[in-house]
C-alpha cells in the first residue's frame, strides 16, 4: 500500500499558474492589437460614408448645375478636351504638370500636343 508524502506537491499548483500567465499573455498580446485595428477600420469607415455623402451631394450640384461650382460645365469641359483629339487620360499625360500629384521629375519637361498625338 502506498503511503502519501509528508509534503503535497507543488507541481500541479505552478503548472496551472504557468498556464494562466501563458494564457493571459496570448490573449492580451491578440486582443489589444486587434482592438487598436478595429478602432482603425472603424475610423476609416467613417470617413468614406463622409466621402461618400461629399461626392453624392457634389456630384448631385454638378448635375443641376447648382453650389460653388454653379459657373463649370463638366460636358462642355469633355467637349472641349474631344475638339483637341484627346481623352481626358491623354490629355493629363500630355500635361503632367497641371495635374495636382504629378511628380517634380514629370512636371519639368511638359509634351506639346503635337508630340502628344504622334505618340498614339
Amino acid at each position: 500500500m502506498r503511503t502519501p508524502p509528508d509534503e503535497p506537491s507543488t507541481f500541479p499548483r505552478w503548472v496551472a499558474l504557468f498556464s494562466l500567465a501563458f494564457v493571459l499573455w496570448l490573449f492580451f498580446a491578440n486582443a489589444v492589437p486587434a482592438m487598436r485595428e478595429r478602432s482603425q477600420l472603424q475610423a476609416h469607415a467613417a470617413e468614406l460614408v463622409d466621402l461618400r455623402d461629399r461626392f453624392d451631394v457634389a456630384i448631385t450640384e454638378a448635375r443641376l448645375g447648382v453650389g460653388q461650382r454653379v459657373h463649370q460645365d463638366l460636358q462642355a469641359l469633355l467637349v472641349a478636351i474631344d475638339q483637341h483629339g484627346f481623352t481626358p487620360a491623354e490629355l493629363c499625360a500630355a500635361y503632367p504638370a497641371a495635374r495636382p500629384d504629378a511628380a517634380p521629375h514629370e512636371a519639368a519637361h511638359p509634351e506639346t500636343p503635337a508630340t502628344a498625338r504622334d505618340r498614339r
